[in-house]
């Protein structure tokens, strides 16, 4: 009797100690405070006009935005390598390639649903199979614009090697059709527009975003540009990265709905004439889409990327780690 009073005792003791430890551990376990700044890097584009806003005039509680417009892809990447952005608007290609390099990120939204476009100044070109014997201007080797282009081409039947496709960078070949020196071109908006604000020959031909949905369906879309954020940052700081989602999804929104209040920061802060970003989003696709939500199309994109150029993506698809929880 007095034994089994001992033992009982003796449990008695261990739960309280277990208990009073287990209280103490989450009474240390406090939330990270709320950053002071967030550090947020993209391109000259569509997706950024929204984040024009937020660097402004943030409206996050107790934390500014900080906002670096990079020139180049291969400049944000260095950025990423070193953790020296939060968050960094990206190809989603590209984002899929850092991840499969294991580099501490993640897919946090997609923004861009299609911006490229087949123009010319022929007024006989239709089809894709139209530009077979003909030079086809493109962005970079390796790019999306690239592996699109080539994607496409490939579904409608016109074989590589019959298109001549001389590679240049986007704003160059712009320039080039301006003046009249390039006939076929493959362009994402802005530029569209530019050109053929300048130039009263140029038309869209083909519309990328529709001949993907005619390739994969109709219910496909086509995940062009996202944001990754640092896998440290938001474990830190996962009310923060809500908080700054739903911003920039309620100000890309605003942006698309009222294009002309932020022309000004446009022209102001990315080199665009105010006509032209405005025009422009008449063939600018930009929604907000939690990576999670986005997850099926984004895996229909790369795989396609991924059959036609394994580097592209990295060599493989990301794993679902890969896509940020809501």
């Amino acid at each position: 009797m007095r034994k089994s009073l001992i033992i009982m005792l003796s449990l008695l003791v261990i739960l309280l100690a277990t208990g009073c430890s287990s209280q103490g551990a989450k009474t240390n376990e406090t939330p990270a405070p709320a950053p002071e700044k967030i550090i947020v890097q993209a391109p000259v584009g569509p997706p950024t006009a929204p984040l024009l806003s937020l660097a402004e005039n943030s409206t996050l509680p107790d934390t500014s935005v900080e906002l670096i417009i990079y020139k180049t892809v291969e400049e944000a990447t260095a950025r990423v390598v070193k953790g020296e952005a939060d968050f960094t608007v990206l190809p989603v290609n590209v984002a899929a390639k850092l991840y499969n390099k294991n580099l501490p990120v993640k897919l946090a939204n997609v923004s861009t649903w299609g911006i490229l476009y087949l123009i010319s100044v022929d007024s006989e070109l239709k089809e894709w199979s139209d530009l077979a014997g003909k030079d086809l201007y493109v962005g970079a080797k390796g790019s999306s614009p690239d592996v699109l282009t080539r994607y496409l081409l490939s579904k409608n039947g016109v074989q590589a090697d019959k298109v001549k496709l001389t590679y240049l960078d986007s704003p160059e070949i712009a320039q080039m059709m301006i003046n009249g020196l390039v006939k076929y071109a493959v362009l994402p908006e802005p530029l569209v527009t530019q050109v053929i604000l300048n130039n009263q020959q140029a038309r869209v031909v083909r519309d990328f975003y529709s001949d993907w949905q005619t390739a994969e369906g109709s219910s496909t879309k086509l995940p062009q540009t996202g944001m990754i954020v640092r896998n440290d940052f938001a474990k830190a700081h996962p009310e923060t990265v809500s908080d700054f989602q739903l911003a920039y999804a309620r100000q890309l929104e605003a942006t698309v709905a009222d294009p002309v209040s932020a022309a000004p920061l446009v022209e102001k802060h990315l080199n665009m004439k105010a006509p032209v970003f405005i025009q422009s989003m008449s063939r600018t696709r930009l929604q907000f889409v939690h990576a999670s939500s986005a997850q099926a199309d984004v895996h229909t994109y790369l795989k396609a990327l991924l059959d036609l150029s394994p580097d592209m993506v990295g060599g493989k698809l990301p794993d679902e780690k890969f896509f940020l929880a809501n």
